[in-house]
């Protein structure tokens, strides 16, 4: 993957590992300068100093995507860093697993505001400035669970589902400004945040731990 994003600018939230950190490192192959974004400051920190180990232009910021104030500040602190932004991933994310007798409010609530309010507020954040650039790309991860439903997933799928609807409207409504909105929706991805899910769910999964 080479010389497609030439010159390009952009931003991925969820940055500091697994698909956040793989989609960063490739837009940084096709010739984009990137910043990552991520709550884990010492992870984003890490990642963006191995993409200027291979020669690459990648800056790491903290980022809280629940957080309106301190997102927006550093999407704007991206957009300064960059001369402006053309593409923004919006890949911060969280996996819940759990039966609807075991889920508290507190936990639904909780991977809404990641999933969902995470991904409108870097959307919304970014918009002026991939307008300001003439148009560009919002793009966020959903999953195979924002189009069928499985068991044990409602909050999460619940999420995705809505993700998706936001993505939909979006095109429609921001393509006469030469921004295209667009959702990848991977399947089970081995990454640190699902073996994890896996380790912990071993048992009620009867999967050997």
């Amino acid at each position: 993957m080479t010389g497609t994003l030439e010159g390009r600018r952009a931003i991925v939230t969820g940055g500091a590992r697994g698909i956040g950190a793989a989609a960063a490192r490739r837009f940084c192959e096709a010739g984009a300068q990137v910043v990552l974004a991520d709550r884990d400051q010492d992870g984003v920190s890490a990642a963006a100093a191995a993409l200027r180990a291979a020669g690459f232009q990648a800056h790491a910021r903290a980022a809280d995507v629940t957080d309106e104030a301190a997102l927006g500040r550093v999407i704007d602190e991206a957009a300064e860093l960059l001369g402006g932004l053309d593409l923004v991933l919006a890949n911060a994310g969280v996996l819940t697993v759990n039966p609807l007798a075991d889920l508290s409010l507190a936990e639904f609530e909780h991977t809404m505001r990641v999933n969902v309010f995470g991904t409108f507020l870097t959307f919304k954040h970014a918009l002026g400035h991939l307008k300001a650039a003439g148009g560009g790309a919002l793009l966020c991860t959903t999953s195979q669970a924002g189009v069928r439903g499985y068991r044990e997933m409602s909050a999460y799928c619940a999420s995705k589902f809505a993700v998706v609807g936001l993505v939909e409207s979006l095109a429609l409504e921001l393509a006469s400004d030469g921004i295209r909105v667009c959702a990848v929706a991977p399947g089970i991805t081995q990454t640190e945040m699902y073996r994890e899910l896996v380790r912990e769910r071993a048992r009620l999964w009867r999967l050997d731990s």
